[in-house]
């Protein structure tokens, strides 16, 4: 992450520059949430002013709620759009099953959306994270881990929607992570993935990240289409069948 010098000249306090340079750059989804920062020492030489005054910026930061402490000190960048979907909320939606089917449907959308955009738009650094999340996807399908299944699923969905560099995606896909993810939970709670199906799926994650690398924006969005059109067949199969 590059910070920009701050100028001597400017006539607000320095303080409030570096404030609104750190809240730029988490608007501009530069700064993801979980992102740490640079420790305070290389942080204010990149920055150009002095620790009192970074000091002073963050401190403010953590009190608006943009960052917090982290347990192996510094600080990380928060997740502002948490709130959209509170866990109370999330967790009476999820005691009705009907909102299961619901859950999918606005997966299916915004999905389709972000592989669109993470095809045309990720960095060679976002490529490589979509990567990593993958291939760990990939090797906990092939060696039957099945009890990380479901969080591995969503940091590689998770991957694609920060490549979009659409701030307003990125952040509502992490803001209802908590939603996304216990759904996904309850998915592969709920559905019996034999080895075949198990293999249909990996392939459909396999299609999604092939046409994303090779940014076929088209392919893309099919694939994840098709994806998430396999999966709530599978879940309103199960689910339609008696308890």
């Amino acid at each position: 992450m590059q910070f920009d010098p701050i100028q001597s000249f400017t006539r607000k306090r320095l303080s409030d520059v570096v404030s609104d340079q750190i809240k730029r750059l988490i608007s501009d989804g530069a700064l993801m949430p979980g992102d740490r920062l640079p420790a305070e020492r290389d942080l204010a030489t990149q920055l150009g002013v002095s620790r009192p005054s970074l000091r002073e910026a963050l401190i403010r930061l953590e009190a608006d709620g943009y960052i917090e402490t982290s347990g192996r000190g510094g600080f990380t960048v928060v997740d502002v759009t948490a709130p959209i979907i509170s866990r109370p909320l999330a967790e009476l939606l999820l005691q009705n099953p009907r909102t299961s089917a619901d859950i999918l449907e606005l997966r299916q959308g915004l999905e389709s959306i972000s592989t669109v955009y993470a095809a045309e738009r990720a960095s060679a650094a976002d490529l490589a994270k979509i990567r990593r999340a993958f291939e760990e996807l990939k090797t906990a399908s092939l060696s039957g881990d099945r009890a990380n299944l479901a969080e591995l699923d969503a940091a590689f969905h998770l991957a694609i929607a920060d490549s979009t560099h659409n701030v307003a995606l990125a952040h509502v896909m992490h803001g209802i992570h908590t939603l996304i993810g216990e759904g996904m939970r309850q998915y592969h709670r709920l559905i019996d993935y034999d080895d075949a199906k198990e293999r249909q799926l990996l392939t459909q994650h396999q299609a999604i990240f092939d046409a994303v690398m090779a940014r076929d924006a088209q392919k893309a969005r099919k694939a994840a289409e098709r994806h998430l059109t396999f999966v709530r067949e599978l879940y309103e199969e199960e689910a339609g069948k008696p308890g």
